[in-house]
């Protein structure tokens, strides 16, 4: 017989069960509330972390574009003084009004500026030059006055480094004493072929062997042209220096790949050839004697290596006798000037090479035939009395006495008076931003329409110096820009020059 004691009596049994269920499932709930709560927090906050750093991004990228913009405008003012430049003058060189925190614009928040600077003079005690470079004042390396052996005379050029020039640009396979040709670049652990040909950068040395960074740029590693601190310390600190106080830069200081002039007069009509005799004489007035004397070189068939044989230039020939005469140019010292500038002996419409008395170095000058280092001092100091106007042509140096007759005839072919090709760098910064781009140039104003040849951001290299956070006397371009048309300007630079790094720095 069971017992009734564990049989359930309904309705006492308890609730409790029941009410710790559903308090559970209400936590559960809560908790899962708030995890999702937080989950779309935190995706908020990414959002709102994103957005900004979209907005500073696109903030960061406008200014670099509008540092960028104002650079290019300081490469437009650079082509258009050089273009504008009259005979003989040399503003471009050193103009602190013209190159020097030139005020673009202000956009609200920043002031707009371009600087244009080269290296200063060997005999300047200033850190920069506030202007252009022309091409011609240096040796074109593919060109060199008198063959591969002039660049010999430069500093550091060891006969090891012309032989193996020498053999890296000319077309056969025989090497120099010194030199080398394929055979040793082909052992290379990185083997790579050698140009046999011109080339087409001054970088293009350092596949040369023998030529190193140090070689071609000196001192400078960073491309500022200044005196750093670890570019004055003897071996303490990249890179190795000597300690002297002035700034090395190397070889690169002395030549170039691009130099050529027109073969145009200073007004930019083309010149007539003295050895063509179809050729039709310029409409201006010239000594009496030199038709008769231009004739009698026709029927001689005698040609003239340069204008400069017409100085005092005589001619023996005979009479309708038989008789022997002499012919006289009729040119001196005084039509010197015209005759230069209005006559050539050559059918190319263009001269490479040629080295401006009016601009190179005593170093450049003494590479050229018929110029010792004396001649070079003395060429160096008259430039510097004598007007613009006297420099259109290289008459000068017998007109100053500086050459003799002779000596003026020996060098003339290796020279000239003028320039086409400019390089400089620039730098277009924002005040008080701080942001700024840096541009190595190089320009051609050779043809109708100036050009860019060659354009490299340096801008990772580090300000050259501090900016002037304060400029006075600053005044605006005359190719500034409005705020408005910046962004449309930009653009349209970036595709006519576009440039390896876009990214924002300052």
């Amino acid at each position: 017989m069971k017992s009734d004691i564990f049989k359930p009596i309904v309705g006492d049994q308890p609730s409790t069960p029941r009410v710790a269920t559903r308090a559970g499932e209400c936590g559960f709930v809560l908790i899962a509330v708030l995890v999702f709560v937080m989950l779309l927090s935190m995706i908020a906050m990414s959002l709102m972390f994103r957005f900004k750093g979209d907005e500073t991004a696109v903030v960061a990228s406008g200014t670099s574009e509008q540092a960028w913009a104002a650079a290019m405008s300081g490469v437009e003012e650079a082509l258009r003084i050089a273009h504008q430049s009259a005979p003989g003058s040399t503003d471009w060189r050193d103009n602190r009004r013209a190159f020097r925190e030139r005020l673009l614009f202000e956009d609200g928040g920043d002031r707009w500026f371009f600087t244009v600077f080269s290296p200063p003079d060997d005999d300047s005690t200033e850190e920069w030059r506030y202007g252009l470079t022309d091409e011609a004042s240096k040796i074109h390396i593919n060109l060199p006055p008198t063959g591969i052996e002039t660049l010999g005379i430069l500093p550091k050029m060891t006969p090891a480094l012309v032989q193996s020039f020498r053999d890296f640009t000319d077309a056969d396979d025989i090497a120099q004493t010194e030199g080398a040709e394929q055979e040793y670049y082909s052992g290379l652990p990185r083997p790579y072929a050698v140009r046999n040909g011109a080339l087409a950068t001054l970088d293009e040395l350092l596949l040369v062997r023998g030529f190193n960074p140090l070689l071609l740029y000196g001192e400078d590693q960073n491309f500022n042209s200044r005196l750093d601190a670890t570019e004055n310390d003897a071996d303490e600190n990249w890179p190795p220096d000597n300690n002297d106080g002035r700034l090395d830069r190397g070889l690169r200081q002395f030549l170039t790949v691009t130099s050529y002039e027109p073969e145009v007069t200073n007004d930019g009509a083309r010149r007539s050839n003295l050895n063509d005799p179809a050729a039709r004489l310029p409409k201006i007035e010239l000594p009496p004697p030199l038709t008769n004397f231009l004739a009698t070189l026709h029927a001689n068939k005698q040609m003239l290596r340069h204008p400069a044989d017409l100085l005092e230039g005589t001619l023996r020939s005979k009479d309708n006798k038989g008789g022997e005469i002499e012919v006289l140019s009729g040119v001196g010292k005084e039509e010197l000037s015209v005759v230069l500038d209005q006559f050539t002996t050559v059918r190319s419409p263009q001269r490479k090479g040629l080295i401006n008395i009016n601009t190179a170095s005593i170093a450049v000058l003494a590479t050229i035939p018929g110029i010792d280092d004396p001649l070079a001092e003395s060429i160096a100091s008259t430039r510097k009395s004598i007007s613009p106007e006297r420099r259109t042509t290289i008459a000068w140096l017998v007109q100053e006495g500086v050459v003799d007759t002779a000596r003026f005839r020996q060098i003339a072919p290796y020279i000239t008076a003028r320039s086409f090709q400019f390089s400089f760098q620039v730098i277009g910064y924002g005040v008080p931003s701080g942001r700024y781009r840096i541009l190595d140039v190089l320009v051609d104003v050779a043809g109708n329409e100036s050009r860019v040849l060659y354009l490299r951001d340096l801008t990772r290299m580090g300000l050259p110096f501090r900016i002037n956070t304060d400029p006075e006397g600053t005044r605006p371009a005359e190719a500034s820009i409005a705020p408005g048309a910046l962004r449309t300007f930009s653009m349209s630079l970036r595709r006519k020059f576009p440039a390896d790094d876009r990214k924002p720095h300052g």
